[in-house]
């Protein structure tokens, strides 16, 4: 029978954690008295989305992958999971359903922390509660940096689109390239790619810059055409 992990392992693997590395050693002291130890075989479900989840889990050793159900029955792989990482560390904050499901890949053994114990914790330890926000704000700012840069590039590829359509319907080609004979602002072009104005300037100044198109009064000449398909 295996034993559960000494306290100083306890100690390493939960102050570590993004969400708990800021904690003082009295206050690591408490949160690792509320860790419970769990081993899994390899295989196993430990969560699984949809399901109401109350735990948060650090792997101590082994590997997990996580994947998610989607349309038509369909399980999409995430990545997986190894020593020192966690995963379900939302539900010590609401009683959301899982996003994902989490299994084994072999052995496992994981510290768990319950939300209700948290919660507990929490209240015993309120600055370590406004710290928890302050962790959770940025991840919160992160996610939002990472939809804008998403958002961003999808808009930057439905630009191109239709600078090369345009191209291919009333360009000609001349020595420096691709030259579009009908001139467009950055209003219009923005309204056939469905994308702001501003969106537009922006992209078409990173463009010149990068030497893929030439913009002469409102005349576009794509030098790099192959660029923008």
């Amino acid at each position: 029978m295996k034993k559960s992990p000494p306290l100083i392992d306890r100690r390493m693997f939960l102050g570590s954690n993004p969400l708990f590395v800021d904690l003082s050693d009295d206050d690591l002291n408490d949160l690792v008295a509320i860790t419970q130890h769990k081993d899994y075989k390899a295989n196993h479900t430990v969560i699984r989305q949809g399901e109401s989840g109350d735990k948060m889990y650090i792997i101590v050793v082994g590997k997990v992958q996580v994947q998610m159900h989607i349309a038509d029955g369909e399980d999409l792989p995430i990545g997986e999971l190894v020593a020192g990482e966690a995963f379900g560390e939302i539900s010590l904050f609401d009683k959301q359903p899982r996003t994902a499901t989490v299994t084994t890949l072999e052995p496992c053994q994981f510290l768990v922390i319950g939300r209700d114990k948290f919660k507990e914790f929490l209240l015993q330890h309120p600055h370590v509660a406004i710290q928890q926000l302050t962790v959770m704000s940025k991840r919160l700012r992160a996610s939002s940096d990472l939809l804008k840069d998403s958002l961003y590039s999808d808009v930057s590829a439905r630009l191109a689109r239709t600078l090369f359509d345009i191209a291919q319907a009333y360009g000609q080609q001349t020595r420096s390239g691709l030259k579009v004979n009908i001139a467009f602002d950055n209003k219009e072009l923005g309204e056939i790619a469905g994308v702001p104005g501003e969106v537009v300037a922006a992209q078409l100044r990173h463009w010149k810059e990068a030497g893929v198109i030439r913009v002469n009064h409102g005349y576009l000449t794509l030098l790099k055409p192959e660029e923008l398909h």
